[in-house]
């Protein structure tokens, strides 16, 4: 995936001449199609539709990690044909980096400039914010978030010396793991703010065979027979949940770098050539068999079960 910059690199907002934050797309060689979560985009699509009597609503995503939030926040922006920007959420985040920052300039002309944050950006041009990890960040950066994600539509910025009023196409999303839901870590003056509240659940397992199968292109001769070494070695985890997308993603992409693994050094052995090898990154189509993913869940059984 890419951080691409955006047509317009800077723009005048309030008066000063402020560099804009580059949008965010998925690259075509990884892109793979949205299974299920038809509910979910139904559900935010509708929250998105404004007219003269209502304004945006701004959806929170909830749900254990690797489930798909994310994904279902691409498969929005390449549908609706917006550029996306993304607030990674953290606890060190302070207020003023959700509207703006300044920086030592490139240019010999200026000793500073200014960067709009992934949100002011998207709020300039009109086009989509997603704020990962909300409940990560501390209240009194939220407290900055108020008057985005209410009628008022814009936000104070102290670098930028005023108010940035939202264009009327802009939109927001939030993401949060369940888990740092829990306790009220989001401050009820965000929480009662961001809605409607669309909860991810685990998809079943036909939706985690047709995800493998869109990433695994290279071997559909023999996926239905690595289907099953992976659902049979699951089972043989003491893990109290189903896999997740990125879970069974992990597994087939470590079983296909071992099955190429074998096919280029089984024979000659590691040696210094392993550094050109990865500086070079070949295609690699050696056949993957089923010990392959075998080996590979018991590799990653630690990332799964936690110990």
């Amino acid at each position: 995936m890419s951080n691409l910059g955006s047509q317009q690199t800077t723009a005048n907002i309030l008066g000063k001449e402020v560099r804009l934050y580059g949008h965010y797309a998925p690259e075509r060689a990884i892109e793979t199609q949205l299974v299920g979560r038809e509910s979910e985009l139904r559900v935010v699509t509708a929250a998105w539709m404004a007219g003269r009597s209502q304004l945006p609503l701004s959806p929170l995503l909830v749900g254990q990690p690797g489930v798909g939030k994310n994904h279902l926040v691409y498969e929005i922006a390449r549908r609706t044909v917006k550029e996306l920007y993304i607030f990674q959420g953290h606890d060190d985040v302070a207020a003023e980096e959700l509207a703006c920052s300044i920086r030592f300039s490139d240019q010999d002309s200026k000793q500073m400039e200014y960067t709009a944050s992934p949100l002011v950006t998207a709020m300039h041009l009109g086009q989509i914010c997603f704020i990962d990890e909300i409940a990560k960040m501390r209240p009194r950066a939220l407290a900055l978030l108020v008057s985005v994600l209410d009628e008022r539509r814009y936000i104070d910025s102290n670098l930028l010396g005023g108010r940035v009023m939202a264009h009327e196409g802009f939109r927001l999303i939030a993401a949060t793991n369940t888990a740092d839901l829990e306790g009220n870590a989001l401050p009820a003056f965000i929480r009662s703010r961001l809605h409607p509240l669309i909860q991810f659940g685990y998809p079943s397992r036909d939706e985690i065979d047709e995800i493998v199968k869109g990433q695994c292109l290279d071997h559909q001769e023999q996926i239905s027979g690595l289907l099953s070494t992976f659902w049979e070695e699951w089972g043989k985890l003491r893990v109290s949940r189903p896999p997740s997308p990125r879970d069974a993603i992990s597994v087939f992409s470590l079983a296909s770098n071992y099955s190429s693994y074998e096919s280029i050094f089984s024979k000659r052995g590691i040696d210094g050539s392993i550094i050109d090898f990865l500086a070079k990154q070949p295609e690699m189509n050696a056949i993957v068999e089923p010990k392959h993913v075998a080996q590979a869940m018991k590799d990653l059984v630690a990332d799964f079960t936690g110990v």
